[in-house]
């Protein structure tokens, strides 16, 4: 049996995940440690982000466990929860008028008795998580007059004030420019560097490879993982995504350019 060692802060034991009838991924056994930047990657629908639910605790597996520090997350409260862990979901879906330091401040209730009325220090340190995403001059914006690519910013500014010691993210710098998608991307290995744990699903090969540790890659009937230099290969990336991969050497260092789809 798979038990939680130093430094691991999260666990799947022989995880087995549905969707619809069908299995997305069968019988995982993963380790995330303190300190690691994991990239999940695989084509659409293969079950990045029903992993990312599933490992959050919000979507029961059809067998196996998904462990924390602590154990079993299905023992945990929600709470305990929000404490270990944080998702930044695809789309942040706001249903009314709320301000950017506002919202940002939700990210503090894990560490709260109650609602309350924030004090100096958490608006000060709202603030704070804004300015790191770029974004403290929209701290008296309407989250709901945001675009897609800043609204998501928003919600990592959230999520670093949570501070949980497992980050997950599904994919965080889909909206994002490429300004954008650089200091997203920073900022997750920084947390790992941190001494926390960061997990993104992606779609950029060469950002996964540029900045995560390690990688977590999905197909079909396979799933490989370890370090990113390891499993960002041509040959395993052929046969996750269905297509030939070059490998581009330039100045700027070494790229993974796909090719043609295979017939």
């Amino acid at each position: 049996m798979m038990t939680t060692t130093a430094g691991v802060l999260l666990s799947t034991e022989k995880l087995t995940l549905q969707a619809g009838g069908a299995t997305l991924l069968a019988q995982l056994d993963w380790q995330v440690h303190a300190g690691q930047f994991w990239c999940v990657l695989g084509k659409n629908g293969i079950g990045k982000s029903t992993l990312l639910h599933a490992v959050a605790g919000l979507l029961p597996p059809a067998s196996g466990r998904v462990l924390s520090p602590d154990g079993d997350i299905a023992q945990a409260t929600p709470q305990q929860l929000a404490r270990w862990r944080g998702l930044q979901a695809q789309q942040q879906i706001d249903a009314f008028s709320c301000s950017v330091l506002d919202c940002v401040m939700a990210g503090l209730h894990p560490y709260r008795a109650g609602w309350g009325w924030p004090s100096a220090e958490d608006r000060a340190a709202a603030l704070q998580a804004l300015s790191r995403l770029g974004m403290a001059a929209y701290a008296d914006a309407d989250v709901m007059r945001l675009s897609g690519g800043e609204r998501q910013r928003v919600e990592m500014a959230t999520l670093l004030l949570q501070a949980p010691q497992l980050y997950l993210l599904d994919e965080p710098a889909s909206h994002q420019d490429v300004a954008a998608q650089q200091l997203v991307m920073r900022i997750m290995r920084e947390l790992a560097d941190e001494r926390h744990a960061v997990v993104a699903s992606m779609h950029d090969i060469n950002l996964a490879a540029r900045f995560a540790t390690h990688v977590l890659l999905i197909a079909d009937e396979n799933v490989w993982q370890g370090a990113a230099a390891e499993m960002l290969s041509p040959e395993l990336l052929k046969i996750a995504y269905g297509c030939d991969f070059d490998v581009v050497e330039s100045a700027a260092g070494r790229w993974l350019m796909p090719a043609s789809p295979m017939a």
